[in-house]
């Protein structure tokens, strides 16, 4: 199942990356599609003229195949997480980055001491 899902979001994925040249046509052809799937609820519910099943099938491919199956039904949820998961690695990695910059300012200044101390003794012997 793992398997079949994964292999289902990279098409989705492509898809996204394909028609972000024309979101015009992205729309046009998710907005069928949603009509398309929801019509086939609704026939299903209503066991009409066209088989609901189909339509939902239907429905679901274009919408696949468009690149807004899980962007339509399942909402911005993942998108909202991830974006939050990384905001706090990035928090982290700052956090990190500010303690080896006091790190290293410790460092130079025990250097720049050293110098100084270096400095006067080389003064003291010159004299």
């Amino acid at each position: 199942m793992k398997s079949i899902t994964k292999i289902l979001l990279n098409a989705e994925e492509s898809a996204r990356l394909y028609f972000e040249k024309t979101p015009f046509i992205q729309a046009f052809l998710a907005g069928i599609g949603v009509i398309i799937f929801w019509r086939g609820i609704w026939e299903w519910l209503d066991m009409n003229q066209v088989s609901p099943v189909t339509s939902v099938v239907i429905g679901s491919l274009i919408l696949l195949c468009v690149g807004v199956f899980v962007q339509t039904f399942i909402g911005n949820t993942i998108i909202i997480k991830n974006v939050e998961q990384e905001e706090r690695f990035e928090k982290k990695a700052i956090k990190q980055m500010e303690g080896e910059v006091d790190s290293e300012e410790v460092t130079l200044s025990s250097l720049s001491a050293q110098l100084d101390e270096l400095a006067r003794k080389i003064d003291e012997r010159n004299s």
